[in-house]
């Protein structure tokens, strides 16, 4: 048995699964910068979480796709609902070395309890053609 209280390790068990997660999770705030990047996330990408944190997710999109993105963002956050209603989507990421990576994201708009929306959560994972 642990010591910790069932609400601690609640928390804890929360943080080591985004960590530990197969997929990259990155998790922003209602102004677009970034507040959790996982393992999985530096991987894709190439930046750690030292380097991520703090920046706005721009870092990972690409320049002909952030007036789209920035639409789409801000229309969630005002609405406190996706367009897209989570659904997968192919897109392009760029990487810490400027490079390119496909990948498939899913969204999600986060509200606090209230029904205030706090940010959005977008989960990556690499995208491999299939032969």
């Amino acid at each position: 048995m642990t010591d910790q209280t069932a609400p601690q390790l609640d928390l804890d068990l929360s943080a080591a699964a985004l960590e530990q997660a197969g997929d990259g999770i990155i998790v922003i705030d209602v102004d677009g910068i970034i507040r959790r990047w996982n393992q999985k996330s530096e991987e894709l990408f190439g930046f750690t979480a030292e380097q991520a944190i703090g920046q706005t997710v721009e870092i990972i999109i690409p320049e002909k796709l952030r007036a789209a993105h920035e639409h789409g963002f801000n229309a969630a956050m005002a609405s406190g609902h996706l367009a897209s209603d989570g659904k997968p989507r192919r897109t392009r990421g760029v990487t810490a070395d400027g490079g390119k990576v496909y990948v498939t994201m899913t969204f999600a708009v986060i509200n606090a309890p209230d029904g205030t929306t706090v940010g959005a959560v977008a989960v990556a994972r690499e995208y491999l053609k299939e032969s």
